[in-house]
């Protein structure tokens, strides 16, 4: 794989020290991307700032900035891809940091079949979450899983696994990651790019709603040989409240026009991890664990709740 071939895309908003550290780790990478476009929501100088350091140019790191009004994931993204040249988009957030031979594992795994149409990265400061016990007996007694087979599935309503038991070489996963993933241009356009239906500029499951488009298409691979950091800047985040509610209005639209589950079906499912979700944070108000919190995500997903409903009659 030619190091030209790749184009960093990088949706951002007022986090420019996050963006500092992403662009030095891109800058000493074993192999060099052609570009990073960096599509900036925000409405202050400092970010166009950090991308105008001539540090990168001498580094022969090319940036480019694109102002993209009102910020949005998903649109910031589109335009940044838009404007690319590579045959390989590197998707990243804008507050992870690369280790600096992850572009080179991921432009090698690219080359394990014909059929790979993206490769996601391995967090080295997290761990991936599993299933909770309630979870778990939905997936053993509803679904007829064993333990552990859940690993790299995106099963029910949209519940997205990891590989949490360490392995060494690439294998097929059903997700990718949007902030940490290498994925083939071609595909992405095939597959229609990203859904339009998202609900607050978070875009909440966007990964998993063009996972499995792009799964139509070929095969996604995770590779723990690639490595990055996620470091989870909290400037420019949206409320718990509007997080819980795109959460469950997305998963719902997800099912019913990705997917292509009917109404009632994609309801659903949607109704059930509501339960799920919503019964736990009661059972942390009743401990008196982060109850502030834990009320914002009620309301927020009753909230989606009510306009999916309200959606669906007026439909």
């Amino acid at each position: 794989m030619q190091p030209s071939g790749i184009s960093v895309i990088v949706p951002t908003i007022g986090r420019p020290e996050s963006l500092r550290n992403l662009l030095q780790s891109l800058s000493i990478q074993t192999v060099k991307v052609s570009e990073v476009i960096v599509a900036d929501g925000s409405s202050t100088i400092e970010t166009e700032a950090v991308i105008n350091d001539p540090q990168w140019r001498q580094a022969g790191l090319i940036i480019r900035h694109l102002q993209v009004q009102p910020p949005n994931a998903v649109r910031q993204r589109e335009a940044a891809i838009c404007e690319s040249v590579g045959e390989l988009l590197l998707l990243l957030d804008d507050d992870v940091v690369l280790e600096p031979d992850c572009v080179e594992q991921l432009a090698q795994a690219m080359t394990d079949g014909s059929e790979v149409v993206a490769v996601t990265a391995d967090l080295k400061n997290e761990s991936w979450s599993r299933p909770t016990k309630i979870w778990r007996w939905y997936l053993k007694y509803a679904l007829g899983l064993d333990e552990d087979e859940w690993q790299g599935r995106v099963l029910g309503p949209l519940l997205r696994f990891g590989y949490y038991i360490p392995h060494s070489e690439t294998r097929a996963i059903e997700w990718m990651g949007a902030g940490n993933s290498l994925v083939s241009k071609s595909a992405y356009q095939r597959a229609g790019g990203f859904s339009d239906f998202f609900l607050h500029r978070c875009t909440m499951n966007e990964d998993v709603d063009i996972s499995i488009k792009l799964l139509r298409l070929g095969t996604i691979l995770f590779c723990p040989k690639a490595k990055l950091s996620h470091f989870h800047a909290s400037s420019g985040r949206l409320s718990l409240s509007e997080v819980a509610e795109d959460d469950i209005h997305n998963r719902f639209l997800i099912l019913h026009r990705t997917v292509g589950y009917n109404k009632v079906k994609a309801f659903k499912l949607v109704l059930l991890y509501y339960f799920i979700e919503t019964m736990s944070d009661l059972f942390g108000l009743v401990r008196l664990k982060a109850s502030h919190n834990r009320v914002k995500r009620i309301s927020g997903r009753s909230r989606a709740m009510s306009l999916i409903i309200l959606k669906s009659i007026h439909n």
